[in-house]
């Protein structure tokens, strides 16, 4: 379970669980088969009954910097088969994080980026080391959130902060993303994971069934329209696919991506 050729590493420390990806030489990008570790992980912690909290965090430098752009999984699909695909990995790990009856903590450790935001932001809480930086790309790759960020994200910073940190594809830093409420604590790196773990284990020392009712009531009311989001993020994604500018959009991205220790 701890191979270092595993996309995604699972521990356990009592009744906190820690999902830990793990691409660190590409500042754990995502590719196809992490998305489907990610969506296997978290499908596999909703039936393990004593877990009470989960703790997803990225191994190297990196929270998650997006997704692999040097996969190009749409090339040569049609639409219908792109819909499919994305509805399965993106869309459904975004189901599956928001859907686990704990809460989930996102340990920010890095870059999180694109995709990586979209899954801080599924998570119940963000706690961030100084040192993390934050933005979504796709505009100016030519292509379009998903994972419930349209809603998620207005849901944590307001419609106007959302539309500048989207418009821009600007990154942030920590103490800015603190300031706007896109993370609720930020500490320094080597207090990170710890204080992580210190708010988790509070949550698991309350009642679990208490702790597990409100999370689903809260997220019934402030996400109702969770899966209408889903659909449209999906139909917008592809519809990206039709422009040709795309692939050198996204190649001039790559180019300018943060290098990772070992690039």
């Amino acid at each position: 379970m701890q191979s270092e050729m595993q996309r995604v590493v699972i521990e356990r420390d009592g009744p906190i669980a820690i999902v830990r990806l793990n691409r660190p030489d590409v500042l754990n990008a995502i590719d196809l088969a992490m998305w489907q570790a990610l969506l296997g992980a978290f499908e596999g912690l909703r039936d393990e009954r004593d877990v009470r909290v989960c703790l997803i965090t990225g191994n190297g430098r990196g929270f998650c910097s997006g997704a692999d752009l040097k996969e190009t999984a749409w090339k040569g699909e049609t639409a219908e088969q792109s819909k499919i695909r994305i509805d399965t990995h993106h869309q459904q790990l975004a189901r599956a994080i928001v859907g686990l009856p704990v809460p989930v903590i996102a340990c920010v450790n890095g870059y999180a980026l694109g995709g990586g935001l979209e899954i801080a932001l599924a998570a119940d809480i963000r706690i961030a080391s100084r040192e993390a930086k934050f933005g979504f790309p796709e505009a100016a790759i030519g292509r379009f959130i998903t994972g419930g960020a349209s809603l998620l994200l207005q849901r944590a910073i307001g419609p106007s902060r959302a539309k500048l940190l989207l418009y821009t594809s600007d990154h942030i830093a920590a103490d800015e993303a603190l300031s706007i409420g896109l993370v609720d604590e930020v500490v320094e790196p080597h207090d990170l994971f710890e204080r992580a773990k210190a708010i988790a284990a509070r949550i698991a020392g309350n009642p679990p069934h208490s702790v597990q009712m409100m999370k689903r009531m809260l997220d019934e009311i402030s996400l109702s329209n969770f899966e209408d989001v889903l659909a449209k993020e999906t139909e917008a994604l592809v519809a990206t696919y039709g422009y040709s500018d795309i692939e050198n959009a996204a190649r001039a991205f790559t180019n300018r991506r943060p290098q990772s220790q070992k690039e």
